[in-house]
Formats: C-alpha cells, structure tokens, sequence
C-alpha cells in the first residue's frame, strides 16, 4: 500500500542552490537499466549517498494519480548526485512506484513486487528470485550472497522469514513489530500474537534472533507492549504498566518511565536502537491536540508543536535527526539535527520514511514539491536541485 506524506512548511533562510542529474527522461527512452555497477563510484574511505527518485515523463503532473499503471515512469538512483542507473516502472516491468517498496544496500538497487501469487525481488532491474505468496517487505538484508527477507502478508495476518526466498520461519498468525540488522547477523526482528483464553485475546510477544523463535517474558503487570527493538544483546521494549502512567522502557533488566504531560493518553510508538543508544519516538493526545516527543537513552530530548508528525528519522553517533510534518494547511514542517531546528522550504514534503540519513557527517534530507517543481536535496542548508519531474523517495547511505 502506497504510504504518501507530505509536509506543508515555511520557507527557509536563503542557501545555495545548485542542479544535479541530467535532462528529466521517461522509462521509454531508457530501454532499461544503464550505468553501474554502482559499486565503482564508491570511494572506500568515504561514505556514499544514494539517492532514489522517481522521474515521470515531461508535462505529467505526477500528484495527481502517481500510481497509474499506464503513466511511464523511471526509478532513478544517484550516488552522491550523479545518476548511475535508471529501471522502467510499471506492471510490465515488475516494479512499483511504491517508495517503499525498494532499497539500496551496498551499491545495489533492490525492489520487491506483488502479483496476485508472487512476491517478485529484483537487484539493478534484473530478475532475482521470487516465492509463492503476497507480501509486504518490512524487512531487508543482504549478507554474503544470501538475501534475507521477512514479510507480512498482505492481509495483515501472518508472516515469513526467508533467505533466498525459501521459508525459515513462517506463521499463519501474528504481526511484525520491528526489524533491525546486527553486524555479521542477517535479520532480528519482533512479533506478537494473539491466543484465546477465559480472559478473552491475549498478546503474546516474541523476538527472532539467528532464526531462532523466543518468547518475550515480559511482567504480570504489563498490559500492552507497544515497540520492541534490539540492543546488543538485550531485548528492548516499551509498555504499558498497571499503575504507572507513563510508558515503561524495558532494557534487559533495567526499566525507566518516560513521563507524559499530566492528562496525556498514549497513542503509538517507535523504537530505534543502535548499540549505544535507544531513540523512543511517542505519539500522545492532550485534550484535542496530538504532540510528538522524543527520547535518547530515557531522556526528553524534544516535543514537537501541536500537530506535527515525525516523518524520516535516524539515530546517529550524536544524536538524533529527523524530519516533523504538520498535519494542518499552511503549518510549519521541520528539520530536526542534534537539536538544530530547521524549517524546511515552502511548498516542499517528504514522501515516505527513507528520507533522511546522516553522510560523512552532513545531514541529507531529500524534500519533493508539493507544488509539482523539481525535487531538492537539503544538504545542511545546502539545497541540490534534481532535473527530474517527480520525488525523491529514498535516501540511503553505505
């Protein structure tokens, strides 16, 4: 399902702009893949942006419909502003303008499509292996020659774990909560799942590490676990307890309230751990308005005002980064950098969650117009231009 997400905001103070990428083309002219392999513009000692975008042909307005199978489209990949490669879009070609539905990791561009039977998986455009079953990858990764994958089927119920596309772990039941890559590891993730009881449904919550099933022993009193994540070794999550106000997080052994505005009702959470820090992200109600905080290592580190909602997010040595979107006309979005406030430029959003990621350390954000103009990549103020007609949906760093 298409996740598109715009942010309305406020111009930013004047930066330099400069253009990158060549004449805007459509996926009929390109007659396929070109450029790469993208593993030749990497500079070893350095850190390189990729950056995906969709380019549609010249004179479409792309807000419109952008989903429309007949529309010609191309999925775009620079590597530090320069264009190396462009694949078709579209049923024929088995690749979805879907900006979540594709990844670049180590130099290479991975899509996953959905058949009404098939879940199909491409590297650089070209066939790479497919499975019986539609899903929706939430999770990606790439170790060796071994792809690993898990995905929740696309009714909502049930999941599998695979690598190279044959089952490891599968359920008919049960909902992913979060997935995350560990050096050397290929996927460790999290689920729960329901069971009958005289009490009515009861969630139980379970992790997968090395492909190995374990079941979460979280306390009597925990009444709801709304994220869990890894660090380290250590199972991390964030819960509801009976008699404490304020959601609890759990690290091993170790548990913190992060305390709420008096009056405020939890609505949703994100966990984003590394093994040095853990981000809380909460959604919470107070009275009509909804706020978003952030946590680092069970401190407040930031709330946002009234109606903004954390978009693309990334835990970095320092900090945290982000960007916060507003949920009302003509309010003001936001670039969140280690407590550096941004505002971001008028008529100007981000789409999808891969949009943000710290390189050799300057924060890039790829910002797509809301007005139907080129794309921009914010570059710590620095703002590039794309010569291409549509969005960036991702940006990605290796």
């Amino acid at each position: 399902m298409k996740r598109l997400i715009f942010m309305t905001i406020l111009v930013m103070t004047s930066c330099g702009v400069t253009e990158i990428g060549g004449e805007s083309t459509s996926a009929s002219s390109s007659g396929g893949v070109w450029g790469g392999p993208l593993t030749d513009v990497t500079n070893p000692l350095e850190q390189t942006c990729y950056l995906t975008a969709f380019d549609y042909q010249k004179g479409y307005d792309w807000r419109v419909n952008q989903a429309k199978e007949n529309v010609k489209c191309s999925l775009v990949v620079y590597a530090n502003g320069v264009p190396v490669m462009k694949v078709p879009v579209g049923e024929a070609y088995q690749i979805g303008d879907d900006p979540d539905m594709h990844r670049v990791i180590d130099g290479h561009l991975y899509t996953d499509y959905s058949t009404d039977s098939l879940t199909i998986i491409k590297r650089d455009g070209s066939y790479l292996l497919s499975y019986l079953g539609r899903e929706t990858i939430c999770g990606f990764s790439v170790l060796g020659e071994n792809i690993y994958t898990v995905g929740q089927n696309r009714n909502g119920r049930g999941f599998s774990y695979r690598r190279n596309g044959a089952i490891v772990i599968s359920r008919e039941s049960g909902v992913v909560m979060g997935v995350s890559k560990g050096a050397g590891d290929s996927l460790s993730f999290a689920f729960y799942d329901s069971i009958i009881s005289s009490e009515g449904n009861v969630d139980r919550y379970y992790v997968v590490r090395h492909g190995k099933v374990m079941q979460i022993a979280v306390r009597e009193d925990v009444t709801k676990v709304w994220a869990i994540g890894f660090k380290g070794q250590s199972v991390v999550y964030l819960a509801s307890v009976l008699g404490v106000s304020a959601p609890v997080l759990f690290i091993g052994n170790e548990m913190k309230a992060l305390s709420l505005p008096q009056g405020s009702t939890l609505i949703s959470a994100s966990l984003y751990c590394d093994r040095e820090q853990t981000c809380v992200e909460v959604i919470y109600r107070r009275g009509k308005e909804l706020y978003t905080a952030l946590w680092l290592n069970g401190t407040v580190l930031k709330t946002f005002s009234s109606g903004q909602m954390v978009n693309s997010l990334c835990v970095v040595e320092n900090g945290i980064c982000c960007t916060a979107q507003s949920s009302t006309k003509g309010g003001v979005g936001t670039i969140y950098r280690c407590g550096e406030m941004y505002t971001v430029p008028n008529d100007y959003s981000c789409i999808g969650h891969e949009s943000i990621a710290m390189v050799n350390g300057i924060l890039h954000v790829g910002l797509s117009s809301t007005a139907g103009d080129r794309p921009i990549l914010w570059k710590d103020g620095q703002m590039d231009t794309l010569k291409i007609n549509g969005y960036i949906s991702g940006v990605f760093v290796h």
